[in-house]
């Protein structure tokens, strides 16, 4: 199933303080708007298989983002399209620059492992 998110990720950089202990208020926020859009688009129960994630970043300029950058967007599916995110076995993360319509597309698919 395919899901599309209007919510950019933060970065992972800008999601704790603390030295990484704490979410910031931003992160918590994010995570969210993030969670909530996925159960508006995944009407079933989480799975409980190992999944794997097919992830498009779109986003709105040619700065540098890295794709390693997405903790957060994999937290806000837990509970959601996995019951964890150790589930997760197979991640393909790639992406690509829309001026006009910045975007995450995922892909879930239950793994065959």
């Amino acid at each position: 199933m395919k899901l599309t998110l209007e919510t950019m990720p933060l970065s992972t950089n800008a999601m704790y303080r603390g030295g990484r202990r704490y979410l910031t208020d931003a992160a918590k926020a994010n995570k969210e708007s993030l969670g909530w859009e996925a159960k508006q688009q995944w009407r079933k129960k989480p799975l409980k298989c190992p999944v794997e994630l097919v992830i498009d970043i779109w986003w709105p300029n040619e700065r540098r983002h890295d794709v390693d950058n997405i903790k957060g967007l994999l937290d806000a599916f837990t509970g959601i399209l996995y019951d964890d995110d150790s589930q997760i076995w197979s991640l393909q993360i790639r992406k690509w620059v829309d001026k006009n319509r910045p975007r995450v597309e995922i892909i879930v698919y239950p793994s065959p492992t």
